[in-house]
């Protein structure tokens, strides 16, 4: 959750560098990675049979991992206190829509173009390089990947191809030459 969080601030201050379309000042930014690591608070309703499952997972499976981001949403919606504060609201935004794309391909809520918080399409990016540069129970770390974080991640994953702001769903302000094939094609 940390590296998600961290990614996600360098993002954040990149973007913020290219444009202010989003108003990002540093108290945002702030919120915005904080309110990151909530992302997959959700997954706590899925069964760890299916979460820690080495492989594939069947279609069915696959079906239910995907609710995690709409029951992480309601989760927040549901809380007794606290659910008008800035960071849940921001959260909730970041639960519920950290799998949409900006061509309307993702879920839960099958949003498109400027309709996503620019919170989801940010995180969305950093939990996409967490998930290649980490070990996971069905994948081993990207080697390539590691050492590339490492190195060049934070200019390279700062200034994405076309390409890759198109198939990852980020607004156009974050295209740039550079182009990770192979971070991209991992998504």
């Amino acid at each position: 959750m940390l590296h998600i969080g961290t990614m996600t601030e360098l993002l954040l201050k990149r973007l913020r560098e290219k444009t202010n379309a989003y108003n990002l000042d540093s108290a945002k930014i702030s919120m915005i990675s904080k309110a990151a690591a909530f992302h997959d608070i959700g997954k706590i309703s899925i069964s760890e049979e299916i979460l820690n499952k080495p492989g594939r997972l069947a279609k069915e499976e696959f079906e239910v991992i995907k609710t995690h981001s709409a029951v992480g949403a309601d989760m927040l919606a549901n809380l007794s206190l606290h659910k008008e504060e800035p960071l849940v609201k921001i959260a909730y935004e970041i639960c519920r829509w950290h799998h949409e794309r900006y061509d309307g391909s993702g879920y839960p809520d099958v949003l498109e173009g400027e309709e996503l918080p620019i919170s989801a399409q940010v995180v969305s990016l950093a939990d996409a390089d967490d998930a290649l540069i980490s070990e996971r129970v069905y994948k081993k770390a990207s080697m390539t990947s590691q050492i590339q974080f490492e190195y060049t991640a934070v200019p390279s994953m700062l200034t994405v191809s076309d390409w890759g702001a198109e198939r990852l769903g980020l607004p156009r302000v974050f295209a740039n030459p550079v182009d990770n094939k192979e971070f991209w094609e991992a998504l």
